[in-house]
């Protein structure tokens, strides 16, 4: 079983097993603490506290999570990567054959007359390489990262698919909660309409009056379809993340709509610091993995330009007949060594050798490249979450502010001391604002919901 190792220490490992000569492994690249934290709400959970709290949620993430046909693949790539580590381990240790045969064929004598012979053998033998540059074992480290990685990698994909699942989720409750806003606010227009026509017919409004509360109906009744379809296709797209057949979204728009999650933010004294969250993440961690793989399979590159010494055994026995097999007559035995080196080979293994080692050197900036993109996404996660918490206090303010206008103007109108274009504003300021609020509110789940996954936290209940 291999160590997983940090960042921190990778260069010393590969400057300890890898090829001479080899450049140092990744450098750690994260800053001494993260810019633009958010402030804390009361009574905020810590990260180590799951994101999902409501059993609808967790269900979606239970479903993902044993039905995604990617992270099937992921596993079984898993499965594969470790059984060739077993394989390149055992390839260090000596082998182990039996075999028998029996033979009858016709030849000469010495005298030039032709005779039958018959030939019976029984034997075992052994074989082992041994490691004098350290190939093999540079093959199965080699191998071994290789799994590492798969697991990493695995882990990884079952973070993202965990991620986006409870942000489409998201996104679904927000639209059916903007969808029922504008059922609701088509009730209420509607009777503003029939308020209007009624006040046309005993000739206290106007027609003009009358043409824009129609307006209003329509304009408000354009967008129930737009949103009908963007939750479908939100639907959808959680059902292949689910690994399940595509829904029907009329049968599903029935369903019993969910409240607005209500996301917890994080104590920002939990939150790892930089190189606190390069250590966590396991993409990260994968990348490195691959690094130190790739510096094994340059060592095993560099061993193949030098002899190689192997030690075979034989042991068995040799009979005319079957019946004096195991006779001490008929015993054989042998060992021996060989040494072999290709020491001319027009620079074919030094070739070899300059791609492995150009294969690391790709690993490498890979690996770097793997924490500029996490330390990128987690301080963009930061500064998406502080900005929609700012943005969600200000647009309740909005959508209670024009709440309050829309009642006043309505009772203004009803008065008589205003006009119907006054209610007309402040209903559309009224529905714009409500909308946007929602909008906003899903936004701030899903910016909680990115920094829990840029810091690799856990984004489901333990149950």
């Amino acid at each position: 079983m291999l160590v997983r190792l940090t960042p921190l220490a990778l260069a010393a490992l590969l400057a300890a097993c890898a090829a001479p000569g080899l450049s140092p492994g990744p450098k750690n690249l994260a800053p001494a603490q993260f810019a633009q934290l958010p402030a804390p709400s009361p009574g905020a959970a810590t990260m180590t506290a799951a994101f999902v709290d409501d059993a609808q949620l967790q269900r979606v993430v239970d479903e993902v999570l044993a039905n995604n046909r990617d992270l099937r693949a992921a596993a079984a790539r898993l499965k594969q990567a470790q059984a060739l580590a077993d394989a390149a381990g055992a390839q260090r240790l000596p082998t182990v054959g039996v075999g028998a045969s029996a033979s009858r064929q016709r030849a000469p004598n010495d005298q030039g007359q032709f005779n039958n012979f018959n030939s019976y053998n029984v034997n075992a033998t052994a074989a082992w390489e041994i490691d004098l540059w350290g190939r093999a074992a540079a093959n199965a480290r080699a191998a071994g990262y290789d799994a590492e990685s798969a697991a990493l990698d695995r882990d990884a994909a079952q973070l993202s698919l965990a991620g986006t699942a409870l942000n489409l989720q998201a996104q679904l409750i927000g639209l059916g909660h903007r969808l029922a806003l504008a059922k609701d606010a088509l009730t209420v227009q509607n009777q503003l309409l029939d308020l209007v026509k009624a006040r046309v017919g005993a000739g206290r409004g106007t027609a003009v009056d009358q043409a824009r509360a129609e307006a209003l109906v329509a304009q408000t009744s354009a967008t129930v379809p737009a949103l009908r379809n963007a939750a479908c296709l939100t639907r959808l797209q959680l059902d292949l993340l689910r690994g399940q057949p595509p829904a029907d979204c009329d049968k599903a728009d029935s369903d019993p709509l969910p409240a607005m999650p209500e996301p917890r933010l994080v104590s920002l004294g939990t939150l790892p610091d930089p190189a606190g969250l390069l250590a966590a993440r396991p993409d990260v961690k994968a990348a490195a993995a691959r690094a130190q793989a790739a510096a094994a399979r340059a060592h095993v590159a560099w061993a193949a330009r030098w002899p190689s010494l192997g030690l075979t055994g034989q042991i068995g026995w040799s009979a005319g007949r079957a019946g004096d097999l195991f006779k001490s007559g008929t015993q054989i035995h042998s060992v021996a060594g060989a040494l072999n080196w290709q020491f001319l080979d027009f620079g074919a293994r030094k070739a070899e050798e300059t791609a492995a080692r150009a294969g690391y050197e790709a690993a490498v900036a890979t690996a770097e490249q793997a924490q500029l993109t996490a330390l990128q996404d987690a301080q963009g996660s930061l500064s998406t979450l502080r900005e929609t918490e700012l943005q969600a206090a200000a647009q309740a303010a909005a959508a209670d502010a024009t709440a309050r206008a829309r009642e006043l103007a309505l009772k203004r109108y009803e008065a008589g001391v205003a006009d119907f274009y006054s209610l007309l504003t402040a209903e559309q300021d009224r529905l714009q604002a409500q909308d946007a609020l929602i909008q906003v509110q899903a936004a701030r789940a899903t910016a909680l919901l990115s920094v829990h996954k840029a810091f690799a936290a856990r984004l489901t209940a333990q149950r």
